[in-house]
């Protein structure tokens, strides 16, 4: 039978591996709600700026069309001017989508990085756990044969 130092250092090994592995659970959860949340507020705040962009885009439009209304120009030129508002605004609300993607391959890199890091550290844990029990098992074993 085995003898009480063994087993408890054999059993405070199984605990301190499993402890471990409920808190890297519970980190890699925490990480992923960060995640979660700092891409909601990315959406949020890339909605804001595009939606301020159109109306930016609208207002601008309205006045050309007024100038041009009020001061009897029409045809290419007005067009042009029309078109020109139109094309900048499309644009800047391309590059806002843009770094709303660039924004969210950032925070998942970061994300991946960070789980990594827990899975390294959960690895670690485990292998000093295990080494523990080992090195009970073998001073159990060589005790045994003296």
């Amino acid at each position: 039978m085995c003898e009480p130092a063994t087993i408890t250092m054999v059993a405070v090994a199984a605990v301190g591996a499993l402890t471990a592995a409920y808190t890297a659970n519970q980190n890699k959860h925490a990480v992923e709600d960060q995640l979660k949340e700092q891409q909601k507020q990315t959406d949020q705040a890339a909605s804001a700026q595009m939606e301020d962009r159109v109306k930016a885009a609208r207002e601008a439009r309205a006045a050309a069309r007024a100038a041009a209304a009020e001061s009897g120009v029409s045809g290419n030129t007005a067009d042009a001017q029309l078109n020109d508002i139109v094309f900048q605004a499309s644009r800047d609300v391309s590059r806002i989508e843009k770094n709303r993607e660039n924004g969210f391959n950032e925070a998942g890199v970061g994300a991946a990085a960070r789980i990594g890091e827990i899975n390294g550290q959960l690895t670690a844990a485990v292998v000093q756990s295990g080494g523990t029990a080992a090195n009970a098992t073998a001073s159990y074993y060589s005790k045994k044969k003296v």
